[in-house]
């Protein structure tokens, strides 16, 4: 039977498999995953009004690593097209920028003596970190506090978010995925609206449907920028995000708008 909602426990064991073919039924989508573990759970989104497959589903297997053995094993191949999956983001996370497929994390709240080498050997146990820069204060050669790391493939970013909260030398970090502000314009294009009839994300986070984008509202928990108190970034996408966590606290704010470029 399937379950009404999302339970955190097996977050990390669900998948979200986009672009099927508009005939692909539940049977063949569990055939399919299957080739990687058993599977719990599938289900195809359809029409509440037509009954038709709305593009996407969701897959759920009984362990998590079966998911990192479907995904290293990407591009997949399902009814004559190829398929678009990707690790299942809980339903409670209604910023869409968490939806985006970037290969680029942000990493604040970090410890001065933190290094590029810390952050690179602490982030290669979800994949495999191809940059790590810690930002630099030009006046005074030291760490500005936060730094972006990057991977080879846009899965392993999705393991670290799916990971949070993340702890690195005794210390609590602020881990968010970095979005340009072309990569921004579009997911905040198509938020993501919980279907809670289904007890899933209704899809559109992963840029599958396009309902009217809502009016954004004023910045939630005091957050004024993508990156909060760390100022406003010109590279990656400020503004305010719906349901962003508030900023961990800090002695002072970080430098100001962009800053951190010069």
């Amino acid at each position: 039977m399937r379950q009404g909602g999302d339970s955190k426990a097996d977050q990390d064991k669900k998948l979200f498999v986009g672009g099927l073919h508009p005939a692909t039924t539940e049977n063949e989508l569990r055939e399919f995953y299957s080739q990687w573990g058993e599977i719990t759970d599938v289900v195809v989104m359809k029409d509440q009004r037509t009954g038709k497959s709305r593009g996407f589903g969701f897959v759920t297997f009984a362990d998590a690593s079966s998911v990192d053995v479907a995904q290293s094993n990407r591009p997949h191949h399902l009814g004559g097209k190829q398929i678009d999956s990707k690790r299942a983001m809980p339903r409670e996370e209604t910023s869409p920028e968490v939806h985006a497929a970037v290969k680029k994390i942000f990493v604040g709240a970090l410890k001065k003596h933190i290094t590029n080498e810390d952050l690179t050997n602490y982030f290669s146990s979800y994949g495999n970190v191809v940059d790590a820069q810690v930002v630099m204060s030009k006046e005074r050669n030291e760490s500005r506090g936060f730094a972006f790391v990057t991977f080879d493939d846009t899965d392993a970013v999705d393991k670290v978010i799916l990971s949070r909260p993340h702890t690195l030398m005794d210390s609590k970090i602020d881990v968010r995925k970095a979005l340009s502000k072309e990569e921004m314009g579009k997911v905040r294009s198509r938020p993501p609206r919980p279907d809670m009839r289904q007890g899933w994300s209704n899809g559109s986070g992963y840029n599958y449907e396009n309902p009217p984008p809502p009016a954004w509202g004023p910045p939630m928990n005091g957050a004024s920028g993508g990156f909060g108190s760390y100022g406003q970034q010109h590279a990656y996408a400020g503004g305010p995000m719906r349901g962003a966590p508030p900023p961990y606290p800090r002695p002072t704010p970080y430098a100001g708008q962009n800053s951190w470029q010069r």
